[in-house]
């Protein structure tokens, strides 16, 4: 390759943030200039191009095989011209999966599915890059490149989150670590941690980190956007440009009883307003997806391999710790049986309503939708408990043999559902609380009076 600039001087150029285009001309000189859905570095003197739409380049190529693309560094809005040959085309590979993947993610992004469809990807060899529109000097501090690319120390704060993990006693601790340690020494400002569910269908959300509205509770389908594909390839997904983006905000209803609440309400994902750059690394544990670690930030390519193979390192350790606690719960004895502590005459407190839809969990709290699930029939079942015997205090194992739970046998993942309960009530503010009381114990603490509505 000719020139002074190298390829990897401009690889942010080829991070999907602004599409790339491509010029052929056929054998009779005529032109054709199209945009690109991706394009790819292969390696210091190859790149690879997404076929999807290129009739008439496929034609201009199979005449004369040489073509120019002009590429854009999201940071800089410098320009670039690459010179290229073509060298062949493939349909499979690690090249083509890749490449696919991220159209696949642009595609989902943009509710364009069934338009998008990789057909092939082309190979190309690099002649020249030449800088073609050179930008105001940006200063090299707003240059930011991903925090883990970044912070040369990389290595030592994630043995330390590594550490603080580790010393985690339980499942709740765990994933406030985790977000909080993500944010303090690696400088993921906004994350969000999701686990799969009971049937391997949809991932909801366990903790998150710098939003507004924490979004405990959100739930997202498997293969669905960018999070949805991580857990369902089992493989990073990751973009730089989510302008007009927001594939993850659903609407809530706040729905009241005088307007006929019902089952089947959503809680909306964690937002950022001005998100630009996203990744999602799935987390896995013994070859089973366990959840998906995901960061965001406002800034333009945001992220790189580096901080993929960072979070992918958490998330692994995140997987098994999570995998480790449902294996020693699922495995604990019964504890034996003792008088379980009453609650206490509630007076001279308010009342609060809660309305409980059998069909599918949800569970509204004055009105207002709080969890639908195995998490709302947790709830449904220890406040019948509650109401009818006065009992406060419970242990894992008992409440997870409820057969108004509807758990599977195997990897039920009672836990996981109890701690997203626990952190829901919290963020609403509802005057009901969990509290770890020893291990595999709980108790709640109802400081209001309840009246309890069952819909069926």
């Amino acid at each position: 390759m000719s020139g002074d600039i190298d390829l990897h001087d401009v690889q942010f150029c080829f991070e999907g943030a602004v599409p790339a285009v491509i010029a052929s001309v056929s054998a009779d000189g005529v032109p054709n200039i199209t945009y690109l859905s991706r394009v790819r570095m292969i390696d210091g003197e190859r790149v690879a191009l997404s076929n999807q739409f290129f009739s008439k380049t496929s034609r201009n190529l199979a005449e004369n095989p040489r073509a120019s693309v002009l590429v854009v560094d999201p940071c800089t809005y410098d320009q670039y011209r690459l010179t290229l040959v073509y060298e062949r085309t493939e349909r499979h590979g690690p090249t083509f999966e890749r490449l696919r993947d991220d159209v696949d993610t642009v595609a989902e992004l943009h509710g364009m599915q069934d338009v998008f469809c990789l057909r092939a990807a082309d190979i190309y060899r690099v002649v020249s890059v030449e800088q073609t529109v050179r930008s105001p000097r940006v200063p090299p501090e707003a240059l930011r490149r991903g925090p883990a690319g970044a912070n040369a120390a990389t290595g030592g704060r994630l043995a330390e989150l590594s550490a603080r993990l580790s010393r985690c006693g339980d499942l709740d601790t765990l994933v406030e670590v985790t977000v909080g340690g993500l944010s303090e020494l690696l400088g993921y400002e906004h994350t969000m941690l999701l686990l799969v569910d009971e049937r391997c269908e949809r991932l909801y959300t366990i903790a998150s980190y710098g939003y507004d509205d924490e979004g405990i509770g959100s739930e997202v389908a498997i293969g669905e956007g960018m999070v949805g594909m991580a857990a369902l390839r089992c493989a990073p997904q990751r973009i730089g440009n989510l302008f007009q983006v927001r594939k993850y905000a659903r609407a809530v209803g706040r729905a009241f009883a005088d307007q006929g609440i019902g089952p089947g309400h959503d809680i909306p994902m964690p937002l950022l307003t001005d998100i630009q750059s996203r990744v999602a690394v799935p987390a896995m544990a013994l070859g089973h997806l366990v959840g998906v670690l995901v960061a965001e930030s406002p800034e333009p390519v945001a992220f790189d391999e580096n901080d993929e193979a960072t979070l992918g390192v958490v998330a692994a350790l995140v997987a098994g710790a999570v995998e480790g606690e449902r294996t020693r719960a699922a495995g604990a004895a019964i504890p034996e049986s003792r008088s379980a502590p009453l609650a206490q005459v509630a007076t001279g407190r308010g009342t609060t309503r809660i309305r409980h839809f059998s069909i599918d969990g949800s569970t509204f709290v004055d009105g207002d939708y709080l969890i639908r699930g195995v998490a709302g029939r947790i709830l449904w079942a220890l406040l019948g408990q509650y109401e009818a015997e006065g009992r406060v205090e419970f242990s894992n194992r008992e409440v997870r043999l409820h057969p108004a739970l509807e758990l599977p046998e195997f990897r039920d993942n009672f836990e996981n559902r109890l701690i997203l309960l626990k952190r829901r009530l919290v963020e609403r503010n509802v005057p009901i609380r969990i509290e770890k009381n020893g291990r595999g114990r709980f108790r709640i603490e109802v400081t209001t009076n309840l009246l309890l509505e069952s819909s069926d």
